[in-house]
């Protein structure tokens, strides 16, 4: 479905982007920065290369600008907005939820290390749907056009015993991505979601023995810059109207999943499989069945 939103020029626009101190999200923000448009970075830190590149263009009339963001806190999330408006005098006119976590050491299902809540759920589900929320309310009184992205992942096709709170986050935010879909047509606001397979992001790479766990290769691995120029495509091209779910698997040209009945990601497993990660899963709850956590 084609929206009010149409194609979507980054000229002169403001973006406040989650994540974007490493990984997709930075590549995202360097793209979208080089088509002239303003981008505010708000993550818990930066890393050497956002760095550098934030430095590099400081003297530069587009701006990038960096906040310290804690997503789960939804203050955060606002001060991102008030950022704009102090910088810009304007309402950001892009909104990317870019930060996510995948089964962390602090908060998954199986090693269950919270009391209170799952962090998890917080960062990859709650976040997207609060600064959506704080999106729209920007947009509406000023009858602006503008776009949301969220990064969901291809996660949300499918299941996988050894991350289910991952899975059950990135269902979420397809779910919450289509449910939107009406927002283009009526009001100009465009809520889509990008669905990456495997990409060689921080996520994985500064855990190794992850990758390996989970089988994550060169050969089936994105990198980060591949993946950011299709969710700068998703962002501007009128071929992708609001609830689009965008799956991006490396060797296959991307996919806009349908609602329903769609068949499965190309390459991934349509039936149980005990991968590595499965077997430290069993092993954990072997040891609990046998009455000890050690």
């Amino acid at each position: 479905m084609t929206g009010k939103v149409g194609e979507f020029s980054l000229t002169n626009k403001v973006a406040v982007v989650t994540g974007g101190g490493s990984g997709i999200n930075l590549e995202y923000a360097r793209r979208i920065h080089a088509q002239g448009c303003h981008v505010i970075i708000g993550d818990v830190r930066l890393v050497e290369e956002s760095k550098s590149w934030l430095q590099s263009v400081k003297d530069e009339p587009t701006k990038a600008l960096y906040q310290k963001t804690d997503v789960i806190n939804w203050d955060d999330l606002k001060a991102l907005i008030n950022r704009a408006h102090q910088e810009f005098g304007k309402s950001p006119d892009l909104y990317v939820a870019g930060a996510g976590v995948f089964e962390p050491s602090f908060s998954n299902f199986w090693e269950d290390p919270e009391s209170d809540f799952y962090r998890e759920l917080a960062i990859n589900t709650a976040h997207p749907i609060k600064l959506t929320r704080m999106a729209i309310q920007e947009l509406l009184p000023n009858r602006k056009k503008g776009v949301v992205v969220i990064v969901g992942s291809v996660a949300g096709q499918v299941y996988d015993l050894s991350g289910p709170i991952y899975v059950a986050s990135k269902h979420a935010v397809s779910g919450f991505t289509r449910s939107l879909t009406l927002l283009d047509e009526k009001y100009g606001i465009k809520v889509v979601s990008l669905a990456p397979g495997p990409v060689k992001s921080r996520l994985f790479t500064d855990r190794p023995e992850f990758m390996k766990m989970h089988g994550i290769t060169d050969e089936i691995s994105m990198t980060p810059g591949e993946m950011a120029d299709e969710m700068v495509n998703l962002t501007t091209s009128a071929q992708y109207g609001g609830g689009t779910v965008l799956e991006v698997m490396k060797g296959m040209p991307p996919r806009n999943v349908p609602g329903f009945n769609a068949d499965p990601p190309a390459g991934m497993h349509t039936e149980h499989v005990v991968t590595n990660a499965v077997k430290k899963v069993f092993d954990l709850l072997d040891k609990e069945r046998d009455g000890g956590s050690e």
